[in-house]
């Protein structure tokens, strides 16, 4: 089965919307895609999401860590939609709203990821940006190891020892597990 591919053109790049065949569970949709190949230009992957804390490490990575000779490949993971709930009943027929959610949270993840990308692009520097679906730690690693990124930055939601026990912190499975240096930044405290 072949990829599906929908080309859009717009004042700045070309936006390619990539989805993979689904082998598995997880899809991943390309929202830039930067064709310009160079052997000698760094990979910086910058994961983001919707918060404060994400905003203050993508702005702390184009200060003081992307130079106009990367390439940034921006990331984000939204996760997969549960099918059950403890308040649904087995036999209740929730597809159409699981697939609502799905196309909402899609739509959200495109619209970061061209968000972010237009500020990338500003600076006139390659972009690249991805919509994985799936666990965070997971697909961060797999998608960064699958770049051969240079390095990974990602922020810090600052939880304590306790909550970072029990949930699991992103940025540790990605220290652990990724093939390259991890950037965890944290915003200073006032």
């Amino acid at each position: 089965m072949a990829p599906v591919e929908e080309q859009q053109q717009t004042a700045s790049a070309q936006t390619t919307t990539v989805t993979a065949p689904s082998t598995s569970t997880t899809s991943h949709e390309e929202i830039y895609e930067h064709h310009e190949e160079h052997k000698n230009r760094r990979v910086i992957a910058i994961a983001i999401d919707a918060s404060k804390h994400s905003d203050y490490c993508f702005q702390y990575a184009m200060d003081n860590i992307v130079t106009k000779d990367d390439q940034v490949c921006l990331l984000n993971v939204r996760p997969l939609s549960q099918l059950m709930s403890p308040f649904t009943s087995p036999y209740a027929d929730i597809s159409d709203w699981v697939e609502k959610l799905e196309a909402e949270a899609k739509e959200d993840s495109h619209r970061l990821l061209k968000s972010y990308g237009s500020r990338v692009l500003k600076r006139r520097i390659a972009c690249r940006a991805s919509a994985l679906r799936g666990d965070p730690r997971d697909e961060l690693v797999a998608k960064v190891n699958e770049l051969k990124a240079t390095c990974l930055i990602i922020g810090s939601r600052g939880m304590g020892q306790f909550k970072r026990a029990m949930l699991g912190s992103v940025s540790d499975y990605c220290i652990h597990h990724a093939n390259c240096p991890v950037l965890v930044v944290r915003e200073r405290s006032a």
